[in-house]
């Protein structure tokens, strides 16, 4: 599978898409299986909002939407497979919350919405704990590499 970020210059953390978290993450991705494109785009609050009332019928902001397409007729080679969009103002709250930073809660969040185009879910006991376990090898390596960066950068 591959990731396709949009900037939004409205963010620093998402402000480019050659930043060297995101690049990171899109090489996860490709590890992932999966075929096609999945694109994110990182919003608001008031944004994701709207979404979450539209889509999911729930009042309020929610970290993380995603959307898979690859079961709709008439889709191309060129069409994404599915769509991730991520509130970065929640990302934030959380990334301070759990003592993170706000670029590895992204990260965190986006692993999380490929595993649902992945097909993965968390509607009762059962799906949470299959989708956990398949997602804990992938946020394993996006903590190393968290670690790592602030090794490096001394922080």
């Amino acid at each position: 599978m591959r990731l396709r970020a949009f900037a939004n210059p409205e963010y620093p953390e998402t402000a480019r898409e050659d930043l060297p978290w995101l690049a990171f993450l899109a090489a996860l991705a490709g590890e992932m299986g999966g075929e096609g494109a999945v694109e994110a785009s990182f919003v608001s609050d008031a944004e994701i909002a709207v979404l979450n009332e539209r889509w999911r019928g729930k009042e309020g902001p929610t970290d993380v939407l995603s959307f898979g397409y690859a079961d709709e007729q008439g889709v191309s080679e060129q069409d994404p497979v599915g769509e991730i969009i991520v509130s970065v103002e929640t990302a934030r709250r959380q990334a301070r919350d759990l003592g993170h930073s706000t670029e590895e809660e992204l990260a965190l969040l986006l692993v999380h919405g490929l595993h649902h185009i992945l097909g993965h879910d968390h509607e009762n006991e059962d799906e949470a704990r299959r989708m956990a376990e398949a997602e804990e090898p992938w946020r394993r390596r996006l903590a190393e590499h968290f670690a790592a960066t602030r090794t490096r950068s001394g922080s």
